[in-house]
């Protein structure tokens, strides 16, 4: 009973466990929604027209090499999103780990 007050009271964290997960789940799946979406809506002809007009237009007016130069520039873009992401999580598991640290020198400096 007592472990369950100490969960409702904020005393208990179950928060580093729930982060890894929290951490996956965006770092995994949010990619893979995003392609899933892609392809969701390729089913649409509306979606499908937009495409390919966008892609025509692109094609005729961007040079090749600054096509390129985009797809690059996306996936550089990609993989920052995901170091901040991971870093962000990281900063968070030590503010708690420290957090758990400085309780427990509270303890023990109190009781001497």
């Amino acid at each position: 009973m007592q472990a369950l007050a100490d969960f409702f009271s904020f005393r208990t964290f179950i928060s580093l466990d729930v982060l890894r997960v929290v951490y996956a789940l965006g770092a995994i799946g949010m990619p893979l929604m995003a392609w899933a979406l892609w392809l969701w809506l390729r089913r649409y002809a509306l979606w499908n027209w937009m495409r390919r007009a966008a892609e025509q237009t692109t094609a005729r007016v961007v040079p090749r090499r600054w096509r390129l130069a985009g797809m690059v520039l996306f996936v550089m873009c990609f993989l920052c999103m995901e170091l901040m992401w991971r870093m962000m999580f990281e900063f968070i598991i030590a503010y708690l780990q420290m957090r758990d640290a400085l309780q427990e020198l509270a303890r023990g400096s109190g009781t001497s």
